[in-house]
């Protein structure tokens, strides 16, 4: 089997982590900062097949190995992933959104429907679809499949930052790490680390801006969303509303405008959110690629050099898939 060292402590990181211990290979993980400390740490969990994927078959696909996955990591570290199976409803304010709309698998409901499954919504909602999604509470997710990858034997190097990729290896500051096998799993920081190898990587990063909100009584028993935007409750009481999608280099900090325009947005689907307090405002750096797609196998001229990047707003989604495609690219 393989030496691997895995370079990223998201989501992606962790799950190729634990995929390839539990194939019999050597695994060290290598995180800059902390585990979850970006992207993955602050999404708001939704797992949505119908997603924002041009195809959506590798969403289907994935989301199909949660189950299963969610139980054997409960039963394995105790950490309690939060996972729960529920009804999704999209949303149409006009009769343009809800023609768009009617040319999805949902199920189609007039604006009174609507209303009748979540009273709180808006009034100037004319239609909607309701689907089945679910949703995880994305840094319990993380702490698990690292704990899990842990109790396998894989090394786990927090505070360790790669300077660059190396023929059969990686270099970290004061020290080289010799590897069979190297995964790059560095959301939008992949890009520059693939560079050292000399590999052109076409990632950059996206800014999401997210809000918590504590309304004043539960409002909420199915995720809402409309366009891009979404709320959904969480297990401590709190509606998470999300997100922008913004061009702002690799600044992580939420701005007034777009803590603004989340606060709108959510007060849009859901008025009775006007007297929610709001508990927190924060923003995360996504991998985006040109087509929306992710970038996983084998780099270019380099075959030693697995990526795993580019996931944009679907990192919590497709990390399943993500290791399984991994673990076969690295035992080929």
């Amino acid at each position: 089997m393989s030496t691997v060292v895995v370079i990223g402590g998201g989501v992606i990181g962790c799950a190729v982590a634990d995929r390839l211990i539990r194939s019999g290979h050597k695994v060290t993980l290598l995180e800059r900062d902390h585990l979850g400390a970006h992207a993955s740490g602050r999404a708001a969990g939704i797992l949505a097949p119908r997603s924002e994927l041009p195809h959506e078959d590798l969403a289907h696909r994935s989301g199909d190995l949660f189950p299963e996955l969610v139980d054997r990591l409960e039963k394995d570290t105790g950490i309690a992933l939060e996972y729960l199976s529920s009804e999704s409803l999209t949303l149409a304010f006009d009769e343009k959104e809800a023609a768009a709309l009617r040319k999805l698998d949902g199920r189609q409901l007039d604006g009174a429907a609507c209303r009748k499954l979540e009273p709180a919504l808006s009034p100037e909602v004319v239609a909607g679809a309701l689907f089945e999604h679910a949703h995880i509470t994305p840094l319990r997710l993380v702490e698990a499949l690292a704990r899990s990858a842990m109790m396998a034997g894989s090394a786990i190097r927090e505070g360790t930052p790669v300077s660059s990729i190396e023929e059969s290896g990686v270099r970290v500051v004061g020290e080289r790490i010799n590897a069979d096998r190297v995964v790059l799993a560095a959301g939008p920081w992949s890009a520059g680390l693939a560079e050292s190898a000399g590999v052109e990587l076409d990632v950059w990063p996206l800014r999401g801006q997210l809000v918590a909100l504590r309304p004043v009584r539960a409002l909420l028993t199915r995720i809402v969303s409309w366009r891009k935007f979404y709320a959904v409750s969480k297990p401590d009481g709190t509606v998470i509303v999300g997100s922008t999608e913004e061009q702002s280099g690799f600044d992580a900090r939420p701005t007034a405008e777009g803590v603004e325009k989340m606060l709108n947005i959510a007060q849009l689907m859901l008025p009775a959110l006007n007297e929610a307090t709001l508990e927190r405002a924060w923003a995360a750096l996504r991998p985006a690629t040109k087509d929306g797609l992710p970038i996983i196998g084998p780099a270019s001229g380099r075959p030693n050099l697995i990526l795993a990047t580019g996931h944009n707003r679907t990192g919590i989604l497709l990390a399943p898939i993500t290791a399984e495609m991994v673990a076969q690219a690295v035992s080929r």
